[in-house]
């Protein structure tokens, strides 16, 4: 009983080192927080400092390969390899088995063109993570988007699906770090979200004088993909009855879901109908905002006349209106108009023109002259 007596007291020390109350709560001091903050700022900048190695060094090898069709399919199968065996712990027969039945695909036109577009944007991506502006890259993009309007072969998955997802990101750890630029965008064939995402909102910043090129640029572009991609339609439609169900088949099938949306978007009947005029109004509106007013609305005016019965005319409309609003906004109230002498209203001259006249046509008679 002594004995245990005599121990009482240091058990309870020690368990209160392990346990400690709510009372005696160990608490940093301000100079190991300090210090801790010191280090964390190293940790950062080290893990800063390996990631744009990595994504230059990917960037590099993607570049490399999109050089020509055999690099391609040869960093292709390794990366392939690397995901989805050796990670997964697959046996070798296994990859020899799937690389042996891919034999045929790895001569498909269709997929060695997505497999080096696929790349290239790979690359691309991999450059806009680590520049320090848009600029940096802005001429690089530019190119890669005007070789979009001229593919031999309709995109395939490759090309409908975001780089992150694809077997390079994650053979190089990418996929993650290339979902978090929401400024950028994800889907190599995407070239409305490349135009939304990262050229428009650069050039409305920094270079207005420049959009109206871009859009131009932007609607020939995409006038061009519409073509070529009808045009390849018919094409495989012009093959017997099994072909033509086949080649239709296969259209219902590429168009399903979020990957099919941008092939929907470009289909001939719905781009004439939706996507075109939606387009060069989306340009009036950037005219309006960040080049010339007075332009833009004369351009507006006759552009809601000619189309009166599209679908979107209400709202294009009611946009129209809210630009007006804003902009009335931000002018000088106008001054009342002196009172009138005498109550006889006076008769416009014989030469006035209804072009002179409230309800004139001309952009004279809104008060809205172009300026030279």
């Amino acid at each position: 009983m002594k004995l245990s007596t005599c121990l009482l007291p240091a058990l309870l020390c020690a368990s209160s080192l392990l346990w400690p109350t709510p009372g005696r709560a160990a608490d940093l001091t301000q100079e190991q927080i300090a210090n801790i903050r010191k280090k964390l700022e190293t940790i950062q900048s080290e893990l800063t400092s390996t990631t744009s190695s990595r994504n230059q060094n990917a960037g590099s090898v993607f570049a490399t390969a999109a050089q020509s069709e055999r690099a391609a399919v040869d960093l292709y199968i390794q990366c392939v390899k690397e995901v989805n065996f050796a990670r997964e712990g697959r046996e070798d027969s296994d990859f020899r088995v799937w690389e042996e039945n891919q034999r045929d695909n790895f001569k498909d036109p269709q997929f060695l063109q997505g497999l080096i577009v696929q790349l290239r944007y790979l690359a691309l991506s991999c450059q806009a993570a680590e520049a320090e502006k848009i600029s940096d890259i802005f001429s690089n993009l530019t190119s890669y988007v005007d070789g979009l309007s001229n593919l031999s072969e309709e995109p395939n998955n490759l090309l409908l699906s975001p780089v992150g997802g694809s077997v390079f990101a994650k053979a190089y750890n990418l996929d993650a770090q290339l979902a978090r630029n929401g400024n950028w965008e994800p889907v190599p064939f995407n070239i409305s979200g490349i135009y939304d995402r990262t050229i428009l909102p650069y050039l409305r910043e920094q270079h207005p004088e420049q959009l109206m090129a871009a859009w131009d640029r932007r609607i020939d572009q995409q006038t061009r993909i519409v073509s070529s991609l009808d045009a390849k339609k018919q094409e495989a439609l012009k093959g017997g009855r099994d072909d033509r169900n086949r080649t239709a088949n296969q259209q219902r099938q590429r168009e399903q879901g979020d990957n099919g949306k941008i092939l929907r978007e470009h289909d001939k009947d719905d781009f004439i109908r939706d996507t075109l005029p939606n387009l060069k109004w989306s340009k009036l509106k950037d005219q309006f905002e960040y080049v010339s007013q007075v332009d833009a609305t004369l351009a507006m005016l006759s552009f809601l006349q000619e189309n009166l019965t599209n679908p979107k005319a209400d709202d294009w409309l009611n946009e129209f209106n809210g630009l007006i609003d804003t902009a009335s906004g931000s002018q000088p109230a106008p001054s009342a108009p002196a009172a009138p002498q005498t109550s006889t209203p006076t008769a416009p001259p014989a030469s006035q023109t209804s072009a002179d006249t409230p309800g004139g046509n001309s952009g004279a008679g809104l008060g809205l002259e172009p300026v030279n």
